[in-house]
């Protein structure tokens, strides 16, 4: 949701305000918090927060490749590990 800063040309209050269609204020009818005056000058901004993003596993992967990253056998390790891991569930059943 676009949050923005505003600066009456009256007197010079600085306010930030909700605006679009979604919240159903548009920004010609922002007026100013302490005067009442319109025509507020929206101001630039400059700082924001950025979103977290993971990578997707194959996403991880190609950069992996890229730069040569080796997986010191993980894959293998991984085989062996479940199937241990199923040879004793089999065996825990009876099976």
């Amino acid at each position: 949701m676009p949050i923005y800063e505003y600066r009456c040309p009256r007197c010079e209050a600085r306010f930030e305000e909700l605006v679009g269609s979604h919240v159903g204020v548009e920004e010609s009818s922002v007026r100013c918090p302490q005067c009442g005056e319109g025509g507020a000058e929206r101001l630039s901004t400059t700082s924001y927060a950025p979103i977290p993003r993971q990578q997707t596993a194959n996403q991880k992967r190609l950069s992996e490749q890229k730069r040569g990253t080796d997986r010191g056998g993980a894959r293998e390790r991984f085989g062996k590990q479940r199937a241990a891991e199923k040879a004793r569930s089999k065996r825990a059943r009876g099976g």
